[in-house]
């Protein structure tokens, strides 16, 4: 058994390091600034009038510097103010649009809708219905960049979607499985109009952002207004085909892919399928795929794929990869949320050898119950890592945070489980590599994730596939479900 302690690792930017995104972008540019990037964002717009106004307001100001929150917390990394989304610092990128890329829809047709008798499900896909008439009529004829739907607050509860508020609950503790729910929160947990809204707009391949309105004057319960800006306009770069940081590559000849693997279920439950992740390299490049339906073994909870099942899927993957980079990587390292068996073990590293990837790690991430206590009032430091055995280890990912001279949770954090089925690289620069992946969300500019983001992105990319049927066609890039 032994203990170390891992660095924060730093992100690529423009110009230089840093282990920050918001201190990175501002200080060094995007990742991608000397490359074709997004200097200029079009935008179209969809809401209901007072909606669109209100997001247009708030986009409009946040040109400009917005002061970081006043906390206790003396050191200011932690609420960093934000400085302005515009050509001239930060991200030199702007948002432009017209008259012509905003669409408004009429109060009265949310109202009917409101007013209806129809079941939840059934309000839902009529109001989503709304929103995607207009996506149609944007991607047909102006082809904005990305499409912003501005949600009003008065028929927020009607949907029963408590997603859409950009409200941090990674310090939640985190369950899977539905047991943890009765018949009807399972139900209204299904009908999202989230998901459902972006299932649908799929197929006039353009991003959507869904915003609520009251993003203009944010409410105690939310984050602070500097935070929201860094968190909005990093995922918008990103969905205008930016790219914001990447991961520090140590030999650019030796190119890694990293892959999760997530199982979700049919919305009746009758099935469960798999989806991979978006398999991607350090630069945050590669493409999603759908895997097969999965039967589960009786008196066995946990999904695994055949042998075959492995081998088809990462050889699908691995080919569409290969079609969006012209490249094959020297390694491949597969996370997964369960245990692997050893059809998934000899199916995937069959797979791999195909391509002659012949270094391949295979990794299950899951929660632990194990906890470790330091001297002193704060839990332990994002980046402990305690070796209980070579494919047995335990990886606080959230924790006391250095940079940020605080603990920047509000629960008691619990530590990754970290089991390596089959490995070639070191235990160490495994755990490495894991911390680092927590840090490429795009969607969240606060670096000290749970998760890696090939977790994250597995069940993502699941809650949204739920909602196409198997003969819709669906989105290769992660910015079509964040």
């Amino acid at each position: 058994m032994k203990l170390r302690y891992i660095e924060e690792p730093s992100l690529q930017f423009g110009t230089d390091q840093h282990i920050c995104p918001k201190q990175g972008i501002y200080n060094y540019t995007p990742f991608d600034i000397s490359n074709v990037r997004p200097e200029k964002i079009t935008i179209g717009v969809i809401g209901k009038g007072e909606s669109v106004d209100k997001v247009l307001e708030w986009i409009e100001s946040c040109k400009a510097h917005i002061a970081g929150k006043e906390s206790k917390n003396p050191h200011p990394t932690l609420f960093m103010n934000f400085c302005g989304f515009n050509k001239d610092i930060g991200f030199k990128s702007e948002v432009v649009y017209d008259d012509t890329y905003i669409r408004k829809i009429n109060n009265g047709d949310f109202d009917a809708i409101i007013k209806s008798k129809a079941n939840l499900e059934e309000r839902i896909k009529e109001i989503a219905g709304l929103y995607l008439t207009e996506i149609k009529f944007l991607t047909k004829n102006k082809k904005p960049d990305v499409v912003i739907c501005a949600l009003g607050e008065n028929f927020i509860t009607y949907i029963q979607d408590s997603e859409v508020a950009p409200v941090d609950d990674e310090d939640e503790p985190d369950n899977d499985e539905d047991s943890d729910f009765s018949e009807e929160e399972i139900s209204i947990k299904e009908q999202n109009f989230r998901r459902y809204l972006k299932a649908a707009a799929m197929q006039y391949n353009i991003p959507i952002q869904i915003v609520r309105d009251r993003i203009a004057k944010p409410t105690s319960e939310m984050q602070d207004t500097a935070t929201i800006a860094w968190n909005f306009f990093t995922a918008l770069y990103y969905k205008a085909s930016g790219t914001p940081w990447a991961l520090v590559r140590k030999d650019s000849a030796e190119t890694t892919c990293y892959a999760g693997i997530s199982f979700f279920k049919s919305r009746d439950k009758t099935t469960t399928q798999t989806s991979i992740a978006q398999i991607f390299n350090e630069l945050g490049k590669g493409v999603i795929l759908r895997g097969e339906e999965i039967t589960l073994k009786k008196n066995d909870r946990t999904p695994h794929l055949s042998e075959e099942q492995a081998f088809n899927l990462l050889t699908q993957s691995l080919k569409e990869y290969y079609d969006a980079i012209k490249i094959f990587p020297k390694r491949l390292v597969l996370h997964k949320t369960s245990n692997f068996n050893e059809g998934e073990i000899y199916g995937f590293k069959q797979a791999a050898k195909n391509f002659h990837i012949n270094q391949v790690d295979l990794v299950s991430i899951q929660q632990s119950d194990i906890r470790l206590y330091r001297f002193g009032g704060y839990p332990p430091m994002r980046g402990t890592h305690l070796h209980l055995s070579d494919q047995h280890h335990i990886l606080y990912t959230r924790g006391s945070v250095p940079y940020y001279e605080t603990y920047p949770g509000m629960y008691i954090p619990s530590a990754l489980e970290i089991k390596l089925a089959s490995y070639d690289e070191s235990p160490n620069l495994i755990c490495d590599e894991i911390l680092a992946l927590t840090k490429m969300n795009w969607n969240n500019t606060q670096f000290d994730r749970k998760f890696p983001i090939t977790i994250e992105c597995a069940r993502n990319v699941g809650e949204i596939l739920k909602y196409l049927s198997p003969t819709e066609e669906m989105q290769l890039k992660y910015s079509f479900y964040m």
